[in-house]
């Protein structure tokens, strides 16, 4: 039974994951405010929202609160940002430049827990904190640059 919860989580995560990934990245080419950037926003927060209850959910592949749920716990706090800044925009002035940073700060760290899962497995476990924690600060930093290359101006 434990095995069938196990792996029907890991099916949902996995599978919250691919949406998420589609949508976040349609979301940076396609032009913003429009409807289809709203309808997919709600589809990125949807998959997101779902795929960091599984990843609390999968806490028995470390038996303790691990660096996973550490990575979970900042990509809630992101999500939050970028989704309570469009929910206070009518008394937030710089709402938009608060919504970028927590949606940018939030796929970024898709896209970094992302090249870390699936490479993580090409090196003996040894190389994994070195290689994990490495490929994610590459990822970070990357982002971080677009991020700030393309913020909106202040309020």
């Amino acid at each position: 039974m434990a095995t069938l919860l196990h792996s029907s989580i890991s099916v949902g995560h996995l599978l919250a994951a691919l949406v998420a990934l589609a949508a976040g990245t349609s979301i940076l080419v396609l032009p913003k405010g429009t409807r289809r950037h709203r309808l997919l926003g709600r589809v990125y927060v949807g998959s997101m929202s779902a795929l960091l209850l599984t990843a609390f959910q999968l806490y028995f592949l470390f038996g303790r609160f691990g660096i996973v749920h550490w990575g979970a716990v900042g990509s809630s706090l992101a999500l939050f940002v970028g989704v309570g800044a469009v929910c206070c925009r009518r008394v937030v002035a710089a709402w938009q430049r608060w919504h970028y940073l927590g949606m940018g700060a939030s796929v970024t760290g898709l896209y970094a827990a992302f090249a870390v899962e699936s490479t993580y497995r090409l090196f003996p476990p040894s190389y994994f904190w070195g290689e994990a924690l490495g490929l994610a600060a590459a990822v970070f930093m990357l982002g971080g640059v677009l991020l700030y290359r393309h913020a909106p101006a202040a309020a």
